[in-house]
C-alpha cells in the first residue's frame, strides 16, 4: 500500500511537471499574458477535477464493462480537446520541437508502469510492455525534437513518431479496458494519467501532425 501511494504521488508530480513544462514553452514562445492565465486556469482546474473525481472513485462504476470504459476513455480524449480548445491557437504557434519535448515525460510514466508491474500493482506483462512503449515514444520524440531544433528536414519522421506515440496510447487504453480492468479495478492510479496526461499527449501529437500537414500544403502551393 505504501508503494502504491508513493507511485500515485509520483504520477501526480509528473503531471504537475508536465503542465509546468507546457506553460513554460507557451511563455517562451511569447504567448499573450491573457492566454497564459487561461492556460494556467485550464490545467489547474482539469487536474484538480481528475484527482477529486477519480481519487474518490465517484465517476466509474465498480462493475463497469470493458467496452463502456473504453468508450469513456475515448470521450475523455475528446473532452480534453474541448477543454484545450481555447489554447489551440497558442499551441499551434509553438515550433515543432516544443510540441515534441513534452512527450519526454512519457519516459517517467513508462517507468511508473514498470515499477507497478514489478510490485504486482498491475499485471506484469501489461506494465512492462506498455512501460517500454512509453519509454520508446519519449526517446524518439526527444531525439526528433533535437533534429528539428537544428533545422533538419524530418517531415516523414515527424509523421512516424507522432503516429507511433498515438498508437502507444491507444494500446495502453485498450489494454486497460479489455485486458487488466478486472485486475486493477476502477480506483487504480493509472486513471489519473488516462484522463489527464494522456489527452494532453494525444492533442500535442495531433497538433504536431496538423502543423506537418499545413507546412506540406504551403510548400506544395509555393511550387
Amino acid at each position: 500500500m505504501e508503494i502504491q501511494f508513493a507511485i500515485t504521488l509520483y504520477i501526480i508530480i509528473m503531471e504537475i511537471a508536465l503542465v509546468f513544462t507546457v506553460l513554460k514553452m507557451l511563455k517562451h514562445n511569447n504567448t499573450e499574458a491573457k492566454t497564459m492565465k487561461i492556460a494556467f486556469a485550464i490545467f489547474s482546474i482539469w487536474l484538480v477535477a481528475v484527482l477529486l473525481l477519480f481519487g474518490n472513485n465517484t465517476v466509474l462504476a465498480t462493475d463497469i464493462s470493458s467496452l463502456t470504459l473504453f468508450i469513456i476513455i475515448l470521450l475523455g480524449v475528446g473532452l480534453g480537446g474541448l477543454v484545450l480548445s481555447p489554447l489551440f491557437k497558442a499551441l499551434i504557434a509553438l515550433p515543432q520541437e516544443f510540441l515534441l519535448l513534452p512527450q519526454a515525460f512519457r519516459m517517467f510514466f513508462g517507468a511508473g508502469f514498470i515499477v507497478e508491474a514489478v510490485f504486482d500493482i498491475m499485471p506484469q506483462g501489461y506494465g512492462i510492455v506498455d512501460g517500454i512503449l512509453h519509454i520508446m515514444t519519449a526517446f524518439l520524440a526527444t531525439t526528433l525534437a533535437i533534429y528539428v531544433a537544428r533545422g533538419a528536414k524530418v517531415t516523414k519522421s515527424l509523421i512516424a513518431v507522432n503516429l507511433f506515440g498515438l498508437l502507444d496510447i491507444v494500446v495502453v487504453a485498450y489494454g486497460i479496458a479489455f485486458f487488466i480492468l478486472s485486475d486493477i479495478g476502477v480506483d487504480h492510479n493509472v486513471f489519473y494519467a488516462v484522463f489527464f496526461a494522456a489527452p494532453i499527449f494525444i492533442w500535442l501529437h495531433l497538433i504536431s501532425l496538423y502543423k506537418v500537414y499545413n507546412e506540406s500544403k504551403q510548400t506544395q502551393e509555393q511550387k
